[in-house]
């Protein structure tokens, strides 16, 4: 047994492919299937405008944060069919559930390239809000981006498909009105 650790037993279990497998399927837990990133989330702030300098001013006060320092807790930005969903890793816990129609915009920062935004309306209310992240990776923010952009290019074509089947389909009194053999005198009761 080593003396300044812990012993090489231990520590190949550790490594083994079981434990890794466990923590995949947590992952796998908490997304279902949807696209998962893990990064940090930041908070959100209230911003009045799509203005780029709002956004600016959101990014700015919550990297000052001081609980950036540290960045305590692993989260999930899942990416489902209709929403996207903000989790605590560690416990699953969703903290926040944004409707795709809800969202504005997203983007990652220009001169912070690990950091994510999105600018998104709160089911109910008419104020915006800028939801931040902190990513490991540069290139983890521009995958979210890229990510995003093709679940509202599928929820648009959805939406747009929807459209046609609905103009396709007449409302029961046309079809009605236009037969006249399905009128209520025709009935004869014996």
């Amino acid at each position: 047994m080593s003396v300044g650790g812990s012993c090489p037993v231990v520590q190949t279990l550790r490594r083994s492919p079981a434990v890794f497998r466990r923590r995949f399927r947590r992952d796998r837990s908490l997304s279902h299937g949807d696209p998962l990133f893990r990064l940090h989330y930041l908070g959100s702030e209230k911003v009045y405008s799509l203005d780029v300098s709002q956004a600016e001013e959101a990014i700015t006060h919550l990297l000052q944060n001081p609980t950036l320092t540290s960045l305590g807790k692993d989260h999930a930005l899942v990416v489902r069919q209709r929403y996207l969903e903000v989790k605590e890793v560690s416990t699953g816990r969703q903290l926040t559930k944004t409707f795709l129609r809800d969202v504005a915009c997203c983007t990652t920062h220009s001169t912070q390239p690990n950091v994510f935004l999105y600018i998104c309306r709160q089911s109910g209310q008419v104020q915006l809000q800028c939801r931040v992240f902190w990513c490991h990776r540069p290139e983890r923010a521009r995958d979210i981006t890229a990510c995003l952009a093709s679940s509202f290019q599928r929820a648009l074509k959805d939406w747009q498909e929807g459209e046609d089947r609905t103009k396709s389909i007449q409302p029961i009194r046309e079809q009605q009105e236009e037969s006249p053999t399905h009128s209520a005198n025709s009935l004869k009761v014996n």
